[in-house]
């Protein structure tokens, strides 16, 4: 979606990023159609256009009133997304509105979130949450998502700071889990997946799925695999936590080396499409997320309308697509796509 709104008009601010279609008025209707092209094209639940309204972002770009301005802004993307909704909505779509509780720092850098965390208190950082939940509330979505959380620690935080909201909440992990050294470890997404069992049984979150995006494909269902193999696949689904699957469609083998991913580089160069994914490639991927356990299943990074539309008729002409259970029919459709416009590889 960001790719999106950047044709359309939407200049490509390497220091707010998607939130300029937020900041300055004149892009508003830029950020309202890309939702709708979403929506028309199939979704069941978009996402909140904020990913990029977090403090280290908003701290460098507005230091006199930062913390503000998050919230004014936070708000407005719900709105801007209701408002997506509203003008589909004689079209006969049935769309839920997911609000986006980002990573509080910067993405794919569990190290750089450690020490963010560390320096700012982890009490901070759930006032953080619990302001930009609150804005979301007012906004009007239907439930939270929280994105691509760089480690079970900024997940409590999201957890911890929201629970007293009154709204579900989807925790969609980075889906390689790297470490702080920047290693992928996918295998362990069992472990989170225990955690994840423990705060909604021990600790009375209101955790209804959990997801995995973000991130190439391969690393994706190694996640969702490793949660099967290891037995906490059943017990996830006796809690009524669904499981959730979304992957980066960029080609980021580029930026790639012995240390891990690299953001940095990432920012400084063109993103394109991995052209393996292009047409009904990306399907096929999401066809075996639905094999290994996934529910909600749709496109992160790179992921357009077509492709998405696409997604839509295949799962649908191969009967795919489960009937929820009625207490998840309040939270979204089994189609799961992220419509934020933030991620700086979103195309």
């Amino acid at each position: 979606m960001g790719h999106l709104c950047i044709l359309r008009g939407v200049p490509d601010d390497r220091q707010l990023w998607s939130a300029r279609g937020l900041v300055e008025e004149q892009y508003h209707e830029i950020v309202i159609a890309a939702h709708m092209d979403y929506i028309r094209a199939g979704c069941c639940t978009i996402t909140t256009n904020n990913y990029a309204v977090q403090p280290n972002y908003y701290r460098r770009a507005f230091a006199n009133d930062w913390e503000a301005r998050i919230r004014k802004d936070t708000e407005l993307a719900a709105r801007l997304a209701v408002k997506a909704r509203s003008l589909c909505s004689t079209q006969g779509f049935d769309v839920k509105i997911l609000g986006c509780l980002p990573p509080i720092c910067e993405t794919h850098r569990p190290d750089l979130t450690a020490s963010f965390i560390r320096a700012e208190g982890e009490e901070a950082c759930r006032k953080f949450y619990k302001s930009v939940g609150e804005a979301l509330v007012q906004g009007g979505v239907d439930a939270f998502l929280a994105e691509s959380m760089n480690s079970w620690e900024e997940a409590m935080l999201v957890i911890e700071a929201t629970k007293d909201l009154g709204k579900p909440l989807l925790v969609s992990m980075e889906g390689a889990l790297r470490n702080e050294s920047l290693q992928p470890q996918p295998q362990l997404a069992g472990e989170v997946a225990k955690k994840v069992l423990r705060a909604k049984t021990a600790e009375g979150a209101h955790i209804v799925a959990l997801g995995f995006n973000c991130a190439p494909p391969e690393e994706i269902l190694k996640a969702l695999e490793a949660i099967e193999s290891c037995g906490v696949g059943e017990d996830l689904r006796r809690a009524g936590v669904t499981l959730a699957a979304y992957a980066n469609c960029n080609d980021r083998r580029a930026v790639h080396d012995v240390a891990g991913f690299n953001v940095l580089e990432m920012k400084s160069r063109q993103i394109c499409l991995r052209e393996d994914l292009k047409g009904l490639g990306y399907v096929a991927w999401c066809k075996r997320f639905v094999s290994a356990g996934a529910k909600y299943c749709g496109g992160c990074c790179g992921s357009s309308p077509e492709m998405i539309g696409e997604l839509v008729k295949a799962l649908a002409a191969e009967s795919i697509i489960a009937k929820l259970l009625p207490e998840e029919q309040e939270v979204a459709a089994p189609l799961l796509v992220d419509g934020d416009i933030s991620r700086t590889t979103r195309a």
